[in-house]
């Protein structure tokens, strides 16, 4: 649990009853199948996925394979006009409002469409982490950040912040005492986070979002500033994971394996992998990039699980 942060008032009970979501729309679709075929090399916990403009034939495909096809959540604030021109919208106002849409599951596990697992020790970890009722998520101040505060620097002493927090609390017309006070605090990665369903930060959440959202453009970075305000403004309780359980780099490859490994050594492979970013590669199979291996040479990889799960099937061998 982060230092200075309040703990839950008592633990929540112990429960199986636990669920894997995501959302897609029709363009996304092929890296929903990858990340459910990710999930089920390790685990047979219910998937959900928030559709979010799949075309029938690719949700049939789903309900085939016994996903659960979750209808989002609108509320009555949320800018219309901007949903409808791009509905795939809809997932990230969706994620603050798991608890009511999955009144049956008390564990919800968010994984954001591109991303897929490579370890399931991963899922164990945010699942066992999040049973508590804290936000489990993981902090942007691992390997990829080298700078840890985006600045401007103006002249000789003087210089403007430029994070993550900082500027989108800046959009969303919060006072200044609110915009300072979150501004140099590491962004919680929204992409993969897990929460009870009895966990006191959901109203929380959805009374941020209530004042945020109907601000223009801020429909789809609105989850990540609720979460931050929710915990560094509200004390709401948080355990923090390390960056291998949401992986955005820098990449590093183990030749010996063929997985992808934590840039911090010892390198042990990546957890959850989280191509944010990454929109050629994600787009198709036959884009990749070089990236530096533990061995010391350099690999071609296409950061995807289709992409890599080949690679490791050739270090294995026959």
């Amino acid at each position: 649990m982060m230092s200075g942060m309040t703990p839950p008032s008592a633990p929540l009970p112990a429960t199986s009853r636990r669920i894997i979501v995501t959302g897609c729309d029709h363009a996304y679709f092929h890296l929903v199948t990858e990340l459910i075929a990710s999930v089920r090399d390790h685990a047979d916990t219910p998937i959900g996925v928030i559709d979010c403009g799949m075309t029938p034939h690719q949700v049939a495909q789903l309900t085939a394979r016994g996903i659960r096809i979750i209808t989002p959540h609108i509320p009555d604030y949320a800018p219309k006009r901007a949903v409808r021109k791009r509905p795939s919208l809809a997932i990230n106002i969706s994620k603050l409002w798991l608890d009511q849409m999955l009144p049956e599951f008390d564990l919800i596990l968010w994984l954001d469409a591109d991303t897929w697992v490579q370890d399931g020790r991963a899922l164990e970890q945010m699942f066992a982490a999040g049973e508590s009722g804290t936000l489990a998520i993981v902090p942007e101040i691992g390997a990829k950040i080298a700078n840890l505060l985006g600045v401007r620097w103006i002249c000789p002493g003087w210089m403007q912040i430029r994070s993550f927090l900082y500027k989108n609390a800046s959009r969303a017309r919060l006072p200044f005492h609110i915009r300072t006070r979150i501004g140099a605090k590491p962004l919680l990665n929204a992409g993969v986070f897990c929460l009870h369903r009895n966990a006191t930060i959901w109203p929380v959440l959805r009374r941020w979002q209530a004042r945020i959202l109907p601000r223009r453009g801020m429909a789809f970075t609105q989850d990540q500033l609720c979460m931050a305000l929710a915990v560094y403004v509200d004390d709401q309780p948080v355990t923090f994971l390390d960056n291998s359980h949401n992986y955005l780099g820098p990449w590093l490859l183990d030749e010996r394996t063929g997985q992808l490994a934590n840039l911090f050594f010892p390198h042990a492979p990546i957890g959850i992998v989280h191509m944010a970013s990454q929109k050629a590669m994600r787009s198709a199979l036959d884009n990749t990039m070089a990236i530096p291996t533990i061995q010391g040479g350099t690999a071609a990889v296409n950061l995807r699980y289709a992409g890599m799960r080949g690679l490791s099937r050739r270090a294995s061998g026959p």
